[in-house]
């Protein structure tokens, strides 16, 4: 079926030129470590319109949509509506897309950093630096915890992260995410 229109559809994946002012902030760390908490504080920011994207809010919405089954069995449709979303969001005219994830899978990382780049987004990653055990008092918290072996999982590539680095990623830590404005890491500081 064609629609009439002699234009390639790949055309859609070429790289646009850098759009001022258009963003996407990762906060990375381990599953319970505190990058939700980041982005509610983030939600009522003043300026720019900004799209906070969390694969809880997913999952709160197949709940209540009527969905009961248990986490380990909806996880994987959670991550794939997450991830759909944010392609969608990145792609998208929302100026500031702010994405908590763990960020320790290359694969996930290679394809959102390549999504924002074909956007045209500048990309500012901080990694919210805190041990397992914390994290796994966060997961306790919040009242869901990943088995064990994904936990393990994200703990052993959190490390080959941090030392990775690069210009555009800063580590922090809780202290540091408590005080730290998205002002301020718009504006690089």
């Amino acid at each position: 079926m064609t629609n009439g229109s002699t234009a390639p559809a790949v055309g859609l994946l070429l790289p646009r030129p850098p759009r001022d002012g258009e963003t996407l902030v990762v906060v990375g760390g381990l599953p319970g470590s505190g990058k939700t908490t980041v982005l509610r504080r983030w939600s009522s920011h003043e300026g720019p319109e900004v799209a906070g994207l969390d694969s809880e809010d997913v999952a709160a919405r197949l709940r209540d949509a009527g969905v009961r089954v248990p986490y380990r069995l909806l996880r994987p449709v959670v991550h794939l509506a997450h991830r759909w979303r944010v392609l969608r969001a990145v792609r998208g005219p929302t100026p500031v897309v702010v994405l908590t994830d763990p960020w320790t899978s290359p694969a996930w990382r290679a394809v959102v950093l390549r999504a924002a780049r074909a956007a045209g987004r500048t990309v500012r990653v901080l990694l919210l630096d805190v041990p397992p055990e914390v994290a796994l008092e966060g997961q306790s918290a919040r009242g869901r915890r990943l088995s064990s072996r994904a936990m393990r999982r994200h703990a052993l590539r959190w490390p080959a992260l941090l030392i990775a680095g690069g210009e555009d990623v800063r580590r922090i830590d809780r202290d540091d995410a408590d005080r730290l404005a998205l002002d301020d890491v718009l504006a690089g500081r």
